[in-house]
């Protein structure tokens, strides 16, 4: 059986050949679980005229007797803290074999020879034969979950509101479409003390995400220039945030939202407010954008706040890790 790996000339792909990319990208989207963001070949196209635009970027066609069967995307990126990665994202349309991990080994050998560290991708666990052979760490371990509109169920979000609302009488619920000024640095300090509890901290390289006001405030002005929307409700006590989530919605594609950090402080957990705030989130949501499906990424160990999506109609969709991989001379 014998498997090549071609690199795809990004700026000059025949129609053919982003036909054939736009079956497999659709074929791999089946496969896994994700969403379907890519409608046809013309948006796949524009697509990649973002994403390859800079020289680092580089795309291939994983072949076996010239049946496309993989697509690999090396990309050079900042993580969230704003540090330079090399990255290597692997998807297959079918499950792998021996040879297959053997290309792909030597494939990930010569760009760890070159660039000394890199990030290996898989989802679905489907290639630890490929992993182990490296004394990789984990720096990201996710599970993906989607929350189709059709499964919200507003009767029960209108439940929670009212009940958890009157538990938590001598709290207030507040939302913005924006973490200004009035809100930022109470967000901001919430946000990091939050972080010190999650389970991501457990894997052997996780880099804790870095907030401060200046942070969000660039982050502001550049949702606002893609056209994001940040929804963010937020429970106070008084002047004290005792708990908060976020949700961002593209305003020029709203099929997809993506809910993120849901973050109560340890003083007031063991009161609801998680199921408070999804509650207020989805109700909203669900009343005022036209979407598909929610998109959020749970660490498999945070029981807690699994439980709550799942609650509110979530259902999982993929797993997808991030190895870091070193060059080993």
């Amino acid at each position: 059986m014998t498997y090549k790996i071609d690199k795809i000339d990004t700026g000059n792909i025949s129609g053919q050949m982003l036909d054939e990319l736009f079956a497999l990208d659709s074929a791999m989207a089946e496969k896994y679980g994700f969403l379907k963001r890519i409608r046809n070949a013309g948006e796949l196209k524009e697509s990649y005229s973002a994403i390859f635009a800079s020289e680092d970027n580089e795309l291939f066609v994983i072949k076996n007797d010239e049946i496309s069967c993989g697509i690999l995307t090396f990309l050079k990126a900042a993580d969230w803290n704003g540090n330079l990665q090399y990255k290597l994202y692997i998807r297959l349309s079918g499950a792998p074999n021996q040879h297959l991990v053997a290309d792909l080994e030597q494939f990930a050998n010569e760009k760890i020879s070159k660039y000394g560290q890199i990030a290996i991708i898989t989802y679905n666990n489907e290639l630890p034969q490929l992993i182990e052979k490296y004394a990789a760490k984990v720096h990201l371990n996710a599970n993906a979950y989607t929350l189709s509109k059709s499964d919200i169920n507003t009767h029960l979000l209108d439940e929670t509101i009212a009940g958890l609302g009157a538990k938590n009488a001598d709290l207030n619920m507040v939302y913005t479409d924006i973490i200004s000024e009035e809100y930022i640095e109470r967000y901001c300090d919430l946000f990091m003390k939050a972080a010190e509890d999650m389970t991501d901290e457990q894997e052997e390289a996780y880099v804790r995400y870095i907030i401060t006001p200046e942070i969000q405030r660039r982050q502001n002005e550049n949702g606002a220039k893609r056209g994001q929307i940040h929804h963010c409700y937020m429970v106070f006590d008084g002047d004290i945030m005792a708990a908060k989530t976020n949700l961002s919605v593209n305003k020029n594609d709203s099929r997809f939202p993506y809910q993120f950090m849901v973050a109560v402080s340890r003083e007031y957990r063991g009161r609801g407010l998680g199921k408070w705030l999804y509650a207020h989130m989805y109700k909203m949501l669900f009343e005022t954008t036209d979407f598909e499906k929610v998109l959020i990424m749970h660490h498999p160990k945070n029981k807690a706040i699994i439980d709550i999506s799942l609650w509110a109609g979530y259902k999982f969709a993929y797993s997808e890790v991030t190895h870091l991989v070193e060059f080993k001379a």
